[in-house]
């Protein structure tokens, strides 16, 4: 009793676009680079602190704290490349996480004006394919139900009961007032 003219995957598709849904990803893309920062900084500080350690223990190492410190503006200039590649990284981590959210929101829209035959597909590789499935499954579930709904209002209306019938259908219309029936 399933409509599978819906269910089935649309031809593959591409995004246009990385930045979907920009405030989701800008959130999580400055998660992901104050991270990496704070790793940077962090892990720059214990190496300085260990070599200033080190000098100071053995006074004959000065000239590697020198040369450290003359190469410290092109250790700026890698962790700045650095960190535009994790800018990048985490602009294509966050576009498999938005993507799938912002198709969710656009089926949860179609499905509540009434489009019960409405399915979600994501593309290969896109993050939250296991909601994909339960939300198909819940959405062909209510499908199911409304088809159902509708033989027994038919053959209520059949049986003499049109009233009752007719009574029913008004009711689902104040719950669901978008639905197709």
């Amino acid at each position: 009793m399933t409509d599978n003219t819906q269910t089935s995957a649309p031809a593959k598709f591409q995004r246009k676009t990385i930045l979907i849904k920009k405030r989701l990803q800008y959130h999580y893309m400055a998660l992901i680079f104050f991270s990496v920062l704070l790793a940077f900084i962090v892990v720059g500080l214990d190496v300085l602190w260990t070599v200033s350690k080190v000098v100071n223990d053995h006074p004959m190492m000065q000239p590697l704290l020198d040369e450290l410190s003359r190469m410290a503006p092109l250790f700026a200039l890698k962790i700045a490349m650095y960190m535009v590649m994790v800018l990048i990284v985490s602009a294509v981590i966050s576009h498999r996480m938005a993507g799938p959210i912002f198709k969710f929101e656009n089926s949860c829209a179609r499905v509540a004006e009434g489009d019960l035959a409405h399915r979600v597909h994501l593309r290969k590789g896109d993050q939250l394919t296991d909601l994909q499935d339960q939300f198909n499954n819940m959405a062909g579930a209510v499908d199911e139900v409304v088809k159902e709904y509708e033989n027994f209002r038919a053959a209520a209306a059949a049986a003499g009961m049109a009233e009752k019938a007719e009574e029913l259908r008004r009711r689902v219309a104040e719950i669901m007032p978008k639905l197709k029936l």
